[in-house]
């Protein structure tokens, strides 16, 4: 029984590490958020590197840049994990929002979201390897 418990501890601590954060400091700066995001999905931590970069949409609605980056990189995650359909929503939301107004967008999430939609397209197609 005591070899049972002993187990258990590396995978309390790993289901621990995976947690979703449920209260965000509000004091953290983009840059931390961005840091936290990328340590989450490093970890593979899906749900926790969405909810950063939701919380860098939502505590900064006036650095259209920012939001771009966020968007492009929860689209990203749902990429990763398999979501084609999620995925595909959201970088085509994100090409809406540049073809409205690109003026002070970086362009690097435009292109790399239009060349994942093509991907995500190649990857539905009936001839897909």
């Amino acid at each position: 029984m005591k070899v049972l418990y002993l187990a258990l501890i590396p995978v309390l601590v790993l289901l621990a590490c995976r947690t979703v954060p449920t209260d965000i400091p509000e004091d953290l700066t983009q840059p931390e958020l961005i840091q936290l995001a990328q340590q989450s999905a490093d970890q593979e931590n899906w749900a926790a590197a969405i909810a950063y970069y939701k919380a860098i949409v939502e505590r900064f609605p006036e650095d259209r840049a920012a939001i771009a980056v966020a968007r492009y990189e929860i689209a990203f995650t749902e990429y990763r994990r398999g979501n084609l359909t999620e995925a595909e929503a959201r970088f085509e939301e994100l090409v809406a929002m540049y073809e409205a107004d690109s003026s002070d967008l970086p362009a690097w999430p435009l292109v790399l979201s239009q060349r994942i939609v093509g991907k995500i397209h190649e990857e539905r197609a009936p001839n897909a390897r």
